[in-house]
């Protein structure tokens, strides 16, 4: 491929011109300082907001004590907490639908820029907007340079549907195409030269904290030809390690399909029988990564799998 060092990064980390000449600048140790009078862009504003969020769900959780409390449960400790920038979204009563909305606006940032950054909703019939995320612990979704794009949520209610919620595409955001902890997978994909993909954010923060440094997640969404093209720049090997529940293996019989048609060298670990990657983390590191290295080949997988179902041999033939 032609070109320099920028139109290297653009491609290789995803940026836009700016993006990667701020990147190299900050390995360079050069500071960049814009002539005067040129307003921020739009992308600049919605990332600053973002990054406000982020500080603003970061000092709830450190002030609830039932998320605190959940987190701890599942296993995540205050290190991994810290490292990921994990936080709480207040719920109603107490949170009221606009605790995120009136802090963003008492430090400044207008309507247009909080609506962009996918943080509000507007009512039916106009209004005032109300917060996306509430009663929800906060996972931040990082571009492959560590700048937070976007957010998702996980219920901490059992009765809260869905489970799971994604911020809406926005200017710096597409769900199709951003995977969850590349920003800090990626040396280790290139290191060891293959992906560990899983399927929920939990299960990825604990793989990280059980020292599996190159796992990265979908955020409960299905994975895409452009999640894996983007793993293509780092590696063309992948495991695939989704819970071990027949979702879960339809999951992996289509994400398979999809990266061996791409090239890619996939294997699919072996979990046992309804649990998935968090559990096993949470009781047994070790156990999770013996899983990982005994992972199979996918064709041999699935052929395993029908081999389980199917007792007719003339039907296991077909």
């Amino acid at each position: 491929a032609k070109g320099d060092i920028f139109t290297f990064i653009e491609e290789m980390e995803g940026l836009d011109f700016r993006g990667a000449l701020k990147l190299l600048a900050e390995k360079a140790g050069v500071e960049l300082e814009y002539q005067r009078g040129e307003s921020k862009t739009e992308k600049e504003k919605v990332l600053n907001v973002l990054e406000q969020a982020t500080l603003f769900f970061e000092k709830e959780l450190a002030d609830d004590k039932p998320a605190l409390k959940y987190l701890a449960s599942r296993g995540i400790n205050d290190e991994t907490i810290k490292n990921w920038c994990i936080g709480y979204a207040p719920g109603p009563p107490a949170g009221g639908w606009r605790l995120l909305y009136s802090h963003l606006q008492s430090l400044g940032y207008d309507k247009e820029a909080i609506l962009k950054a996918g943080l509000v909703k507007l009512k039916d019939g106009g209004g005032e907007p109300y917060d996306v995320f509430r009663d929800r612990i906060i996972f931040p979704l990082a571009d492959p340079n560590g700048s937070i794009i976007a957010f998702s949520g996980r219920a901490l209610s059992k009765e809260t549907e869905p489970k799971y919620l994604n911020s809406p595409d926005t200017i710096l955001f597409a769900k199709s195409e951003v995977l969850y902890g590349l920003d800090k997978a990626k040396e280790q994909i290139r290191k060891k030269d293959y992906a560990i993909l899983v399927e929920g954010q939990i299960d990825l923060v604990l793989s990280h904290q059980a020292g599996v440094g190159n796992t990265v997640a979908a955020s409960g969404t299905a994975f895409t030809s452009s999640h894996l093209e983007r793993l293509k720049h780092l590696s063309s090997r992948v495991i695939l390690a989704f819970d071990a529940d027949s979702a879960g293996e339809k999951a992996a019989e289509r994400a398979s399909e999809l990266g061996i048609y791409l090239g890619f060298e996939v294997k699919v670990a072996n979990l046992p029988k309804d649990k998935d990657p968090a559990e096993i983390i949470a009781k047994d590191p070790d156990k999770w990564k013996n899983i990982l290295r005994e992972s199979l080949p996918a064709i041999e997988f699935f052929f395993n799998k029908v081999e389980e179902r199917e007792k007719d041999s003339r039907k296991l033939g077909k």
